[in-house]
Protein backbone atom coordinates (compact mmCIF):
# COMPACT_ATOMS: atom_id res chain seq x y z
CA UNK A 1 0.00 0.00 0.00
CA UNK A 2 1.00 3.66 0.11
CA UNK A 3 -0.23 5.52 3.17
CA UNK A 4 2.21 8.44 3.33
CA UNK A 5 4.39 10.29 0.85
CA UNK A 6 6.70 13.30 0.55
CA UNK A 7 7.36 16.15 -1.87
CA UNK A 8 10.07 18.17 -0.19
CA UNK A 9 11.28 20.79 -2.64
CA UNK A 10 10.54 24.30 -1.37
CA UNK A 11 10.17 25.66 -4.91
CA UNK A 12 6.93 24.98 -6.70
CA UNK A 13 8.67 26.07 -9.92
CA UNK A 14 10.72 22.87 -9.84
CA UNK A 15 7.54 20.79 -9.68
CA UNK A 16 5.99 22.71 -12.56
CA UNK A 17 9.14 22.36 -14.67
CA UNK A 18 9.54 18.64 -13.95
CA UNK A 19 5.96 17.80 -14.94
CA UNK A 20 5.45 20.55 -17.56
CA UNK A 21 2.48 21.92 -15.64
CA UNK A 22 1.07 25.25 -14.58
CA UNK A 23 -0.84 26.43 -11.53
CA UNK A 24 -4.55 25.62 -11.67
CA UNK A 25 -7.12 28.37 -11.08
CA UNK A 26 -8.08 28.37 -7.42
CA UNK A 27 -4.93 26.50 -6.37
CA UNK A 28 -4.75 26.54 -2.58
CA UNK A 29 -0.99 26.96 -2.56
CA UNK A 30 2.10 24.81 -2.38
CA UNK A 31 4.37 23.94 0.52
CA UNK A 32 6.87 21.12 1.07
CA UNK A 33 5.29 17.98 2.49
CA UNK A 34 7.40 15.66 4.63
CA UNK A 35 4.56 13.41 5.75
CA UNK A 36 1.51 13.83 3.52
CA UNK A 37 -1.29 11.61 4.83
CA UNK A 38 -4.76 10.42 3.81
CA UNK A 39 -7.57 12.82 4.63
CA UNK A 40 -5.40 15.81 3.75
CA UNK A 41 -5.27 18.14 0.77
CA UNK A 42 -2.27 17.11 -1.35
CA UNK A 43 -0.62 18.26 -4.61
CA UNK A 44 -1.96 16.48 -7.69
CA UNK A 45 -1.62 17.07 -11.43
CA UNK A 46 -4.43 16.63 -13.95
CA UNK A 47 -4.82 17.58 -17.61
CA UNK A 48 -7.54 19.67 -19.18
CA UNK A 49 -7.86 21.42 -22.53
CA UNK A 50 -4.37 20.39 -23.57
CA UNK A 51 -2.66 21.69 -20.44
CA UNK A 52 -1.40 20.10 -17.22
CA UNK A 53 -2.46 21.75 -13.99
CA UNK A 54 -1.06 21.48 -10.47
CA UNK A 55 -3.98 21.52 -8.07
CA UNK A 56 -5.03 20.21 -4.66
CA UNK A 57 -7.20 17.16 -4.05
CA UNK A 58 -8.52 15.37 -1.00
CA UNK A 59 -6.45 12.21 -0.55
CA UNK A 60 -9.09 9.52 -0.16
CA UNK A 61 -11.02 8.37 -3.21
CA UNK A 62 -14.75 8.31 -2.46
CA UNK A 63 -16.94 5.97 -4.49
CA UNK A 64 -20.67 6.47 -5.06
CA UNK A 65 -21.42 3.74 -2.50
CA UNK A 66 -18.97 5.25 -0.01
CA UNK A 67 -20.49 8.68 -0.51
CA UNK A 68 -23.77 7.52 0.99
CA UNK A 69 -22.21 6.78 4.39
CA UNK A 70 -19.45 8.15 6.60
CA UNK A 71 -17.03 9.53 4.00
CA UNK A 72 -14.12 9.67 6.46
CA UNK A 73 -14.41 5.90 6.96
CA UNK A 74 -15.16 4.95 3.35
CA UNK A 75 -12.56 6.88 1.40
CA UNK A 76 -9.91 4.79 -0.35
CA UNK A 77 -6.29 5.81 0.16
CA UNK A 78 -5.24 3.21 -2.39
CA UNK A 79 -6.94 1.55 -5.36
CA UNK A 80 -5.65 -1.89 -6.30
CA UNK A 81 -4.73 -2.64 -9.90
CA UNK A 82 -6.73 -5.88 -9.84
CA UNK A 83 -9.79 -4.03 -8.51
CA UNK A 84 -9.59 -1.71 -11.50
CA UNK A 85 -9.43 -4.67 -13.85
CA UNK A 86 -12.55 -6.42 -12.56
CA UNK A 87 -14.74 -3.50 -11.43
CA UNK A 88 -16.67 -1.62 -14.10
CA UNK A 89 -16.78 1.59 -12.08
CA UNK A 90 -13.00 1.70 -11.66
CA UNK A 91 -12.42 0.62 -15.26
CA UNK A 92 -14.32 3.74 -16.29
CA UNK A 93 -12.26 5.90 -13.93
CA UNK A 94 -9.04 4.57 -15.46
CA UNK A 95 -10.33 5.55 -18.87
CA UNK A 96 -11.62 8.98 -17.92
CA UNK A 97 -10.33 10.25 -14.56
CA UNK A 98 -6.56 9.89 -14.30
CA UNK A 99 -4.18 12.05 -12.30
CA UNK A 100 -0.76 11.85 -10.68
CA UNK A 101 0.31 12.49 -7.12
CA UNK A 102 3.51 14.55 -7.09
CA UNK A 103 6.12 12.86 -4.87
CA UNK A 104 9.83 12.51 -4.20
CA UNK A 105 9.43 9.68 -1.71
CA UNK A 106 6.92 7.51 0.09
CA UNK A 107 6.90 5.56 3.34
CA UNK A 108 6.39 1.93 4.19
CA UNK A 109 6.55 0.06 7.50
CA UNK A 110 8.40 -3.25 7.91
CA UNK A 111 7.72 -5.86 10.54
CA UNK A 112 10.72 -6.10 12.91
CA UNK A 113 12.99 -9.13 12.85
CA UNK A 114 11.35 -12.13 14.45
CA UNK A 115 7.81 -11.03 13.60
CA UNK A 116 7.83 -11.48 9.83
CA UNK A 117 5.46 -14.43 10.19
CA UNK A 118 2.57 -12.31 11.42
CA UNK A 119 -0.27 -12.05 8.92
CA UNK A 120 -2.63 -9.16 8.34
CA UNK A 121 -4.77 -8.57 11.41
CA UNK A 122 -2.27 -10.04 13.86
CA UNK A 123 -0.85 -7.40 16.19
CA UNK A 124 2.70 -6.95 17.36
CA UNK A 125 3.35 -7.32 21.11
CA UNK A 126 2.99 -4.20 23.21
CA UNK A 127 6.03 -1.98 22.87
CA UNK A 128 7.13 -3.50 19.56
CA UNK A 129 6.76 -1.24 16.52
CA UNK A 130 7.07 -1.64 12.79
CA UNK A 131 10.14 0.05 11.32
CA UNK A 132 9.41 3.02 9.03
CA UNK A 133 11.28 3.30 5.73
CA UNK A 134 11.36 6.04 3.15
CA UNK A 135 11.60 4.94 -0.47
CA UNK A 136 13.07 7.32 -3.02
CA UNK A 137 14.65 7.35 -6.47
CA UNK A 138 18.42 6.92 -6.62
CA UNK A 139 18.63 10.15 -8.61
CA UNK A 140 16.70 11.96 -5.82
CA UNK A 141 14.28 13.41 -8.39
CA UNK A 142 10.50 13.85 -8.02
CA UNK A 143 8.31 11.19 -9.61
CA UNK A 144 4.69 10.53 -10.49
CA UNK A 145 2.41 8.22 -8.52
CA UNK A 146 -0.49 7.03 -10.67
CA UNK A 147 -3.88 8.07 -9.32
CA UNK A 148 -7.58 8.26 -10.07
CA UNK A 149 -9.92 11.09 -9.10
CA UNK A 150 -13.62 11.72 -8.61
CA UNK A 151 -15.51 14.86 -7.62
CA UNK A 152 -18.41 14.74 -5.17
CA UNK A 153 -20.95 17.28 -4.02
CA UNK A 154 -21.31 18.05 -0.32
CA UNK A 155 -23.78 20.32 1.43
CA UNK A 156 -21.29 23.17 1.17
CA UNK A 157 -19.13 22.67 -1.93
CA UNK A 158 -17.65 20.30 -4.47
CA UNK A 159 -14.74 18.16 -3.28
CA UNK A 160 -12.33 16.46 -5.65
CA UNK A 161 -11.09 13.18 -4.15
CA UNK A 162 -8.24 10.98 -5.35
CA UNK A 163 -6.53 7.69 -4.57
CA UNK A 164 -3.12 6.19 -5.40
CA UNK A 165 -3.08 3.02 -7.50
CA UNK A 166 -1.08 0.10 -6.08
CA UNK A 167 0.35 -3.03 -7.67
CA UNK A 168 2.45 -6.06 -6.74
CA UNK A 169 5.90 -5.24 -5.29
CA UNK A 170 9.27 -5.26 -7.00
CA UNK A 171 12.13 -7.04 -5.22
CA UNK A 172 13.07 -3.96 -3.21
CA UNK A 173 9.54 -3.40 -1.95
CA UNK A 174 8.93 -7.10 -1.32
CA UNK A 175 11.30 -6.80 1.64
CA UNK A 176 8.96 -4.21 3.16
CA UNK A 177 5.42 -4.94 1.98
CA UNK A 178 3.37 -7.02 -0.44
CA UNK A 179 2.08 -3.98 -2.35
CA UNK A 180 3.63 -0.80 -3.76
CA UNK A 181 2.35 2.35 -5.47
CA UNK A 182 2.37 2.53 -9.24
CA UNK A 183 5.17 4.85 -10.38
CA UNK A 184 4.98 6.11 -13.95
CA UNK A 185 8.04 6.47 -16.14
CA UNK A 186 8.35 9.53 -18.38
CA UNK A 187 7.02 7.76 -21.48
CA UNK A 188 3.93 6.39 -19.78
CA UNK A 189 3.36 9.67 -17.92
CA UNK A 190 2.71 11.50 -21.19
CA UNK A 191 0.00 9.02 -22.16
CA UNK A 192 -1.43 8.86 -18.62
CA UNK A 193 -1.99 12.61 -18.53
CA UNK A 194 -3.53 12.71 -22.00
CA UNK A 195 -7.31 12.71 -21.37
CA UNK A 196 -7.94 11.86 -25.02
CA UNK A 197 -6.23 8.49 -24.63
CA UNK A 198 -8.80 5.88 -23.61
CA UNK A 199 -7.32 2.47 -24.44
CA UNK A 200 -8.02 0.55 -21.24
CA UNK A 201 -5.70 -2.37 -21.96
CA UNK A 202 -2.69 -0.17 -22.65
CA UNK A 203 -3.39 2.05 -19.64
CA UNK A 204 -3.75 -0.99 -17.41
CA UNK A 205 -0.41 -2.29 -18.72
CA UNK A 206 1.25 0.70 -17.05
CA UNK A 207 0.24 -0.64 -13.64
CA UNK A 208 3.39 -2.71 -13.18
CA UNK A 209 6.10 -2.52 -10.49
CA UNK A 210 8.72 0.17 -11.10
CA UNK A 211 12.29 -1.11 -11.71
CA UNK A 212 13.91 -1.71 -8.32
CA UNK A 213 17.38 -0.84 -9.64
CA UNK A 214 16.29 2.82 -9.89
CA UNK A 215 15.03 2.96 -6.29
CA UNK A 216 16.48 2.84 -2.78
CA UNK A 217 15.17 2.85 0.77
CA UNK A 218 16.38 3.85 4.22
CA UNK A 219 15.10 3.76 7.79
CA UNK A 220 13.60 6.96 9.19
CA UNK A 221 12.44 8.19 12.59
CA UNK A 222 9.25 7.04 14.31
CA UNK A 223 8.21 10.71 14.03
CA UNK A 224 6.62 9.80 10.70
CA UNK A 225 4.11 7.58 12.56
CA UNK A 226 2.18 10.67 13.63
CA UNK A 227 0.48 12.26 10.62
CA UNK A 228 0.45 15.60 12.45
CA UNK A 229 4.24 15.64 12.29
CA UNK A 230 4.98 17.12 8.86
CA UNK A 231 8.54 18.32 9.28
CA UNK A 232 12.05 17.75 7.86
CA UNK A 233 12.89 15.39 10.72
CA UNK A 234 10.52 12.83 9.17
CA UNK A 235 12.84 12.21 6.22
CA UNK A 236 16.14 12.18 8.13
CA UNK A 237 17.91 8.80 8.14
CA UNK A 238 17.67 6.98 11.47
CA UNK A 239 21.26 6.17 12.43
Amino acid sequence: MCGRFTITTDRVELVLEKFKAEIAPGFEGYKPRYNAAPGQSVPVIVSKDGKRYLTNMFWGFITPWGEKSDRSKNSQTNIRDDTIERNRFFRDRLTNNRCIFVADGFYEWKKPEGYEHLVRGEKLPKGVKKIPYRIIMKNKQPFALAGLWRSIETDEKKIVTAGIITTRPNTLMLLLHNRMPVILNDKNLGIWLNPEFKDFEELHSFLDPYPENEMESYVVSYAVNNSRDDMPACIEPEI
